[in-house]
């Protein structure tokens, strides 16, 4: 008892030990006080920063995917760090890679085109940003030194698999956004069908031979309204998800090809006239082609690989082949890249009669793997009729467009068909989807 009564001071001689005590206390707990918001300081500091180099990354990656130099990904990535008040002094240029100080903020900002580690290390797809602050915490502002907070992001142009053959994109409430006839012939492997329209009637199939209509396994339909038709009763039946949520045009971010007139970039041809036929062939070069490509009877026409911006259409009525590989082709309005104005002018891409085409898509570059883009400003419906084929590898983009099928022994053979309806009223459609060979989504996104 006498130590208990000594210990609060009660004791003679002793009275001053208690507040002693307490002082001990209370420094303990102003410590312990100070180190949490200390804490707190560099974990706020920390998430500052690292959603700063994130955006930033991000901000060089959308460069990137605009087909910007590396040079110009690391200004915007510097622009934006900045923006967020990270600043990275005045001694380095904007378009400077590796670190740059701001010594009053003590702040570095680091910027490597292509990222010199992790697991995107020298991928040019991408790009690094890290950020360090030297923060000043309450409880020893002093030592700032001692609390470097870093933080790193990269981002980069992703490919993104969308596995599906066939895409119907109409977001309105269009019936028949998907359709076969009961003359029409569907075979997919690898990949189902996507319809966006919201109709009571989105996606119908009046083809009940199982024989004549298959999806592999375990692909099916998605579509945003309702299927009617033959689906499910088919052997074996065709897996139908109504009320799927619409789905982006996969492709709406690829840049139409430029065009370029004059140096120090690379001149366009322009053509007015098709070349003459040679040994019965007739070789096509990259370019713009301001006249229809058309043949007649046994025309042969040979694509050289490139970039072929096709202001005229495409006509393969009669007996006509064009072949050609590592290409590209974008039909486009009659004088592109002018304004188009309120009605842009058009041409239609027909394949009728017995007309063949046997095309495969460039494998680099911006295009990789998309073999057909129809400008989004032209409507014209592409038509295959009659006896004719089309056999390409590469994806067929008509994002305003319809794609009609539409022959007695009509014939689609590819790699992947996304257009903004899709009819196949009769003929045979086949569509092996394949990621490796179909164009894939590039978008910007945080990959690290």
């Amino acid at each position: 008892m006498n130590s208990f009564r000594r210990f609060f001071g009660r004791d003679d001689g002793e009275s001053g030990q208690a507040v002693v005590l307490f002082a001990i206390m209370m420094l303990a707990l102003l410590f312990a006080v100070g180190l949490a918001i200390d804490a707190g300081q560099l974990y706020s500091s920390k998430r500052a920063q690292q959603e700063a180099a994130d955006a930033a990354a991000f901000a060089g990656a959308v460069v990137l995917y605009q087909q910007g130099s590396g040079a110009e990904a690391i200004a915007a990535a510097r622009t934006d760090a900045l923006t967020n008040g990270f600043s990275s002094g005045g001694a380095c240029l904007l378009s400077t890679p590796g670190p740059c100080t701001d010594a009053a903020s003590q702040t570095t900002v680091t910027v490597y085109w292509p990222p010199i580690s992790g697991s995107f290390l020298g991928n040019v797809k991408h790009i690094e940003v890290e950020i360090t602050r030297q923060v000043k915490t309450s409880l020893v502002p002093a030592e700032a030194a001692f609390n470097p907070v870093r933080a790193r992001g990269v981002a980069g142009s992703e490919p993104l698999n969308n596995g599906y053959a066939i895409m119907a994109l109409d977001r309105g409430g269009i019936d028949r956004g998907f359709w076969t006839g009961s003359n029409g012939h569907v075979d997919l492997n690898g990949g189902g069908i996507l319809v966006n329209s919201t109709s009571s009637n989105a996606s119908e199939n009046d083809q009940n031979q199982s024989s004549n209509f298959s999806i592999e396994t375990p692909w099916g339909l998605d579509v945003t309204g309702q299927a009617t038709g033959h689906w499910t009763d088919l052997t074996p039946p065709v897996p139908v998800n109504a009320g799927h949520s619409q789905v982006p045009d996969p492709f709406a971010l690829f840049p139409p090809p430029p065009v370029c007139a004059s140096a120090p970039c690379a001149v366009t041809p322009v053509y007015t006239s098709l070349p003459g036929a040679v040994g019965g062939v007739v070789t096509l070069d990259p370019g713009i082609y301001k006249v229809k490509i058309k043949g007649s009877g046994n025309d042969v026409f040979n694509m050289n690989p490139g970039i072929y911006i096709v202001e005229q259409g495409f006509d393969t009525s009669g007996n006509g082949l064009v072949s050609g590989s590592n290409v590209f082709i974008f039909n486009t309005y009659s004088n592109y890249p002018g304004s188009p104005g309120l009605s842009p002018t058009c041409s239609d891409v027909s394949l009728t009669g017995n007309g063949n085409i046997v095309l495969s898509a460039m494998t680099t570059g911006v295009w990789q793997n998309l073999l057909f883009f129809q400008d989004p400003l032209c409507t014209n419906p592409f038509e295959i009729g009659g006896n004719g084929t089309f056999s390409g590898t590469g994806s067929l983009y008509l994002p305003s467009a319809l794609f009609m099928l539409d022959g007695n022994n009509a014939t689609l053979s590819g790699s992947q068909l996304v257009a903004r309806q899709v009819a196949i009223q009769q003929g045979n459609i086949t569509i092996n989807y394949d990621p490796h060979t179909t164009a894939q989504p590039i978008l910007p996104r945080l990959a690290e």
